[in-house]
């Protein structure tokens, strides 16, 4: 505890020969006769001291000789955690500020108000003291004496301020103390020269000179105050320092002279329309020399005892440093969220507790507003963290993680994880999300190309390796009937029947040769790299060389096939090999469905294909429906069965690729490939291709 006084403890009162402060008796000589108490009102000064002290921000509060608090200022009121709860304004000086049943000096601790009495001077005393929040801060106490007119003793009046992180600057104090004896003396001159009673005038200028060191103690800001006609009246060092001009430039000019537009006219502190104390308010001054600054101001009107209006006092503090910081951050802010969205970026920012703190832009349009919801949830449509958590591995090794998810969205993300520590100290993420779905699709289509090119040229050799010895089945056969036939005349009558068995075999030979050798020529002709020529087609033609492929495997297997094309369908601008593979690709899938429903022949085994002239929305088309009885699609994956390499057939039995291939190449020829279905009854596939036309 530091305790701060000077001078003689006391005095002799002449009269009664009591021990006395010393300040009694220097104020009893200065006025040579004791102030009798019907010359001032003690209402009316409690009044006004109770007026003055609300502007002030630091607790403020007067004690009476029996420790009871005769008035405190609001701020005095918040710091009281007891009067605060109970809404007391009397009580004792430590019950007020510490919650004590018994003066200070009986809990053991320094008391500034029996230190005050006996020595009659003020006391400053440092105090730590615990606030609402369990933090302990350090205080500086201000007791200095009050003393009536007449010299007697009324009490004192204790300031408190928060010192625990700046301690008032003891010269710029002195400095201050000065100043305000110059201002007491030309304010004494300046009433002196007026016609009221000298005596009046004294004790008025004594009590203002008393308010106005009070004020200038025990609040350490930059302040002024001006008059009714906006003149300064008071300017400290704090205000000097901020704007540059010294008291002697700026008392008794307006407040204009510092504004960096005159504001005279539309001046907050003097109007009506705007509610007092005016508090937070911003603004822009300007220095003497020529800098432009951003200040916070708080202001009020100053009243005389009457309530009439007598001036305004402001305090302020510069704020530009704070605003061009804030508008740095919120111009690179900017800047990196154009970035991420010219970028398609994705970005979020998670806590350790899995919380989303931040969402852009991109990620709010894909997966709504999901700040303040758990990332597993959220993105993942998960009850608890993922198994492998690349954020929790970026948070505890301090390194940059990356990996690829499938989100709830049934799109593909690449991720990135960048762990930092924020402002307010925790360790956080920030995570990119960049949307690869296309990017992987077009992956498999290049697989896909590169696979389909690598069996044309295997079905293109194969297809040469059997067209050989195909031919030559063939042509020894026609050799053979040849010679049969000319020896026909010869044989006898038992060789007659023989012959007629030989000619059938032969003749069977040689038809399955050609339609082996058919079929091996329009698999050539399908395996061939195809360019994306496209020509004028009849549908008719190309449904048929798909079906000479499969034709003889689903009669085998039982299928019952029905063809129904109407007449004077009109032709089609396609690419015939690719549209030969969209109708090979559908048949098969209805040959898979029926087999794996029906075991055997069965009458329900059908495969129905239909060709038909449709408009849709004005334009012509040509319609083909290839429907199946088959096991049909389940609703849940009707939607992904166009995604590249998701089957649903058995390992080795199908690529995934197929319908997805089949939708591209549709989409190419400015068509539509849509399904129906309904599981375990039927699919039905739909190929819309627009007609061809001289406009076209």
């Amino acid at each position: 505890m530091t305790v701060r006084h000077a001078g003689n403890k006391a005095g002799v009162n002449q009269q009664s020969g009591i021990r006395e402060p010393r300040i009694f008796a220097e104020r009893r000589n200065r006025s040579g006769r004791r102030f009798s108490d019907g010359e001032k009102n003690p209402k009316e000064q409690l009044s006004f001291l109770q007026m003055v002290i609300e502007g002030i921000s630091d607790p403020i509060v007067m004690i009476g000789t029996d420790f009871r608090v005769k008035l405190m200022n609001k701020a005095a009121l918040d710091f009281s955690q007891v009067a605060k709860s109970t809404q007391k304004r009397t009580m004792k000086c430590h019950k007020l500020f510490f919650d004590l049943d018994r003066p200070c000096d009986g809990e053991g601790h320094f008391c500034p108000f029996l230190e005050v009495l006996e020595t009659g001077k003020p006391v400053t005393i440092e105090r730590e003291h615990q606030v609402s929040n369990g933090e302990i801060r350090t205080y500086e106490i201000l007791a200095s004496p009050l003393i009536r007119e007449d010299g007697s003793f009324m009490g004192i009046v204790e300031s408190l301020r928060n010192v625990t992180e700046r301690k008032f600057d003891e010269e710029v104090l002195q400095e201050g103390h000065d100043f305000l004896e110059m201002r007491v003396q030309e304010r004494t001159t300046e009433l002196l020269k007026s016609n009221k009673d000298l005596e009046r005038a004294k004790d008025e200028i004594l009590f203002a000179k008393d308010q106005a060191e009070l004020l200038y103690t025990v609040v350490p800001s930059a302040i002024f105050t001006v008059d009714t006609e906006r003149r300064i009246t008071n300017w400290n060092n704090k205000a000097e320092r901020i704007t540059g001009y010294s008291p002697e430039e700026v008392l008794g000019k307006e407040c204009t002279l510092f504004s960096r537009h005159p504001c005279a006219e539309r001046c907050g502190l003097y109007s009506d329309q705007i509610k007092k104390p005016v508090i937070g308010a911003e603004c822009i001054i300007q220095t003497k020399d020529g800098r432009k600054l951003t200040i916070n101001k708080n202001s009020d009107l100053l009243h005389d005892k009457d309530g009439n209006v007598i001036g305004g006092i402001e305090s302020f503090e510069d704020i530009t440093k704070r605003k061009e910081i804030d508008l740095i951050l919120r111009t690179e802010r900017d800047k990196f969220k154009g970035m991420l969205s010219v970028m398609g970026q994705g970005m979020h920012i998670m806590n350790h507790e899995y919380i989303i703190e931040y969402q852009n832009d991109i990620l709010k349009k894909n997966f709504g507003d999901k700040i303040g919801q758990k990332c597993f949830d959220a993105y993942m449509n998960r009850d608890k963290p993922c198994d492998v958590c690349r954020m929790w591995d970026a948070m505890e090794s301090q390194e940059i993680q990356r990996t690829e998810v499938l989100m709830s969205d049934n799109r593909h993300y690449e991720q990135s994880c960048a762990p930092f520590t924020d402002v307010d100290g925790q360790n956080k993420v920030l995570i990119l999300l960049r949307d690869t779905t296309e990017e992987k699709a077009h992956h498999a289509e290049i697989m896909r190309a590169g696979q389909l090119a690598a069996i044309g040229e295997l079905a293109a050799g194969v297809a040469h390796e059997i067209n050989n010895p195909i031919n030559g089945i063939i042509n020894y056969a026609q050799i053979l009937l040849d010679s049969r036939e000319s020896k026909v005349s010869e044989s006898s009558d038992s060789g007659e029947a023989s012959k007629d068995i030989n000619e059938d075999f032969l003749d069977r030979i040689i038809r399955e040769g050609e339609r082996i050798s058919f079929i091996v020529g329009n698999l050539l002709s399908f395996a061939r790299q195809q360019d994306d020529e496209v020509d004028e087609v009849r549908i008719h033609g190309v449904i048929d060389d798909a079906l000479a492929l499969v034709r003889h495997q689903l009669s085998k297997d039982g299928i019952i096939l029905s063809i129904n094309i109407e007449e004077d369908i009109p032709t089609i601008h396609v690419n015939p090999k690719q549209l030969q593979q969209v109708f090979l690709n559908l048949i098969r899938n209805s040959y898979y469905a029926l087999n794996k429903k029906f075991n055997g022949k069965n009458e329900m085994k059908r495969l129905d294909i239909c060709v038909l002239a449709v408009e849709l929305e004005g334009i012509s088309y040509v319609r083909t429906v290839v429907k199946d009885l088959g096991c049909g699609i389940p609703k849940a994956i009707k939607e992904q069965i166009f995604e590249p390499f998701f089957s649903t057939k058995e390992v080795g039995e199908g690529t995934g690729l197929g319908l997805s291939i089949s939708r591209d190449i549709i989409k190419g020829f400015s068509g539509f490939l849509r399904v129906r279905s309904r599981e375990n009854e039927f699919t039905e596939m739909t190929v819309d291709l627009p007609v061809h036309s001289l406009s076209n």
